[in-house]
């Protein structure tokens, strides 16, 4: 009899964000624990976004060497229908190097698969505030409408990125004279090393100039992790402005696409997976609008399971 083992079938799932990865390996059945990896933000280039998949895929199977992926799918963000082809065609490249088909390989968006993570049934809202921010109806499991999700330039009201974005202008404003003191100031100071408030003692002695600097090599996804300062500022007149305008556009989103409060809505992303006022305040609001039940989904991972349990078909 031989010592050779006998490869067995895998299923990978995978919920990859702009910002982070969580994937899961293993035989079908009860969702294995999570692999974390970095983001890949595929609306600059799909290749370059994806390529870091195959390490941490690859890391995520060293202690499985004798068995494959039969199948997979990966939810990712930024994936809309447009844009899916190219996706799945970097995917299934980056995916090639473990033996991974093409024919194995599929793609679907996380608003998707952070729906049906919640298990709330076939009709909902979805509401997701992270990178980017967007509202997203579904009925009988479909996404069928969405509001928002435009980017940072011309939406996502409500996201880390916009939220980071507003603590930005107005730190800029404080220091610059054109605008009242915030709390802010000294809050992100903090964060990046530098004396914003007096700048008796900074790199160029300008504490404008300083602020500049510190930014300027910054993406956009970057300006997110500003986004917890509101909270902590409070009751800093300043930051509750900013909060308060996040809380309204994202309560104004589900609005529009369930105006009655009819449906369960499920929230997901950091910046309402977290605990904070944003988080409390917005949950408080759509309680008092009615809506028949409210989830937490912290990661589509679950989602993207069930749909590889079921072949890869939705």
């Amino acid at each position: 009899m031989s010592d050779t083992a006998v490869p067995s079938d895998l299923i990978l799932a995978a919920d990859i964000g702009a910002s982070a990865s969580h994937l899961a390996i293993g035989p079908a059945g009860a969702l294995p624990a999570p692999v974390d990896g970095p983001g890949a933000e595929v609306r600059s280039d799909e290749r370059d976004a994806l390529a870091s998949l195959t390490a941490t895929v690859r890391t995520a199977l060293a202690s499985r060497p004798a068995e494959r992926i039969e199948r997979a799918v990966l939810a990712v963000s930024g994936a809309h229908p447009a844009r899916r082809p190219a996706v799945l065609d970097a995917a299934c490249e980056a995916l090639a190097p473990l033996g991974v088909l093409p024919r194995a390989v599929t793609v679907i968006d996380d608003l998707t698969a952070a729906f049906l993570t919640a298990d709330v049934g076939g009709d909902g809202v979805l509401l997701r505030s992270g990178t980017g921010a967007v509202a997203a109806r579904f009925r009988a499991g479909q996404l069928v409408e969405r509001v928002d999700g435009m980017g940072w330039l011309l939406g996502d009201i409500g996201s880390a990125v916009w939220i980071g974005r507003q603590v930005l202008q107005a730190v800029a404003a404080d220091i610059d004279g054109r605008r009242p003191r915030t709390a802010l100031t000294e809050l992100l100071g903090d964060v990046l090393g530098l004396e914003l408030r007096d700048g008796i003692d900074t790199p160029t002695g300008d504490a404008r100039r300083d602020l500049i600097r510190a930014l300027d090599p910054l993406t956009p996804t970057q300006w997110g992790r500003f986004a917890p300062l509101p909270g902590m500022a409070l009751p800093d007149p300043v930051a509750r402005k900013i909060l308060d305008r996040a809380v309204r556009a994202l309560a104004h989103d589900v609005q529009r696409l369930d105006p009655e409060a009819e449906l369960p809505v499920v929230l997901a992303g950091s910046v309402l997976t977290t605990a904070g006022p944003l988080h409390d305040e917005l949950m408080t609001g759509l309680d008092a609008a009615g809506h028949p039940r409210l989830e937490i989904a912290a990661s589509g991972l679950a989602g993207a399971w069930e749909i590889a349990m079921r072949g890869g078909v939705r």
